[in-house]
C-alpha cells in the first residue's frame, strides 16, 4: 500500500504571508527554510508520495486574481522540480472560510480519491501543515499530522475538535525544522 504526505503550502512549502495576504508576486516568495534539502531527501530516500493540499482563500476573485497567483506557484513548483521533488497532484481550495465549503480543508470533500483507494496507506500517511487545521484535516483523513508550526493558533475558529484534543491525540511531531520531520519518517515503523 502507498503512504501519503499531505503537504500544506503557504507557512509549510513557503513562508506565510503577512496575515490577510497572499503570495501573489516574486517579492514574497520564500520558501520555508531548509524545505527543499529535507523534502528532497525525503522523496528520494523514503516510499511516500507526495501530494500539495492548501486553501487559497478567495483565488479568481478580483482580490486575488489567478494571473497574480500562477506565476509565483509556477517557479515555486519549477524550483522543487528541479531538486528532484514531484507532487503527484496539487489540491488547492479558493473558497473562503466562511463559506463552509465541503472542499476546503479541514474538511475531506476533495479527498475522496485517496479515502476510498484500497492501494492508499492512510493510517500510515500523514498531514504536514504550519495550522490547527492541517491537524484537524490529518485526523479527518485518519492520519497524524506534523505540525510545523505549534505556536500557530490561526484558523481556530474552522476547528471541529478541541485544541488539546488535536494536540493531544492527533500530532505525531511538532517542530519548526523539516530536518525534524525527515527524522521521524526515516526511523517510523508503518502500524
Amino acid at each position: 500500500m502507498q503512504r501519503y504526505l499531505f503537504i500544506d503550502r503557504d507557512g509549510t512549502l513557503i513562508q506565510s504571508p503577512p496575515p490577510g495576504g497572499q503570495v501573489d508576486t516574486f517579492d514574497k516568495l520564500h520558501f520555508y527554510p531548509f524545505v527543499i534539502t529535507w523534502l528532497g531527501r525525503i522523496v528520494r530516500e523514503l516510499p511516500y508520495k507526495i501530494v500539495m493540499v492548501s486553501n487559497q482563500n478567495g483565488l479568481g476573485l478580483p482580490m486575488f486574481p489567478e494571473s497574480d497567483f500562477y506565476p509565483t506557484q509556477n517557479f515555486m513548483l519549477a524550483v522543487f522540480k528541479t531538486e528532484g521533488i514531484h507532487f503527484e497532484e496539487i489540491i488547492i481550495d479558493d473558497s473562503l472560510p466562511e463559506e463552509l465549503s465541503e472542499l476546503r480543508k479541514p474538511r475531506i470533500g476533495r479527498m475522496a480519491h485517496y479515502i476510498n483507494n484500497l492501494n492508499v496507506d492512510l493510517k500510515n500517511s500523514f498531514v504536514i501543515g504550519d495550522r490547527l487545521t492541517d491537524v484537524q484535516f490529518a485526523k479527518n483523513l485518519g492520519c497524524k499530522a506534523f505540525f510545523l508550526n505549534p505556536e500557530n493558533t490561526r484558523g481556530v475558529g474552522e476547528l471541529t475538535d478541541t485544541v488539546e484534543e488535536l494536540k493531544n491525540n492527533w500530532v505525531a511531531l511538532a517542530s519548526t525544522e523539516w530536518e525534524a520531520i525527515y527524522k521521524y519518517l526515516k526511523n517510523y515503523q508503518p502500524q
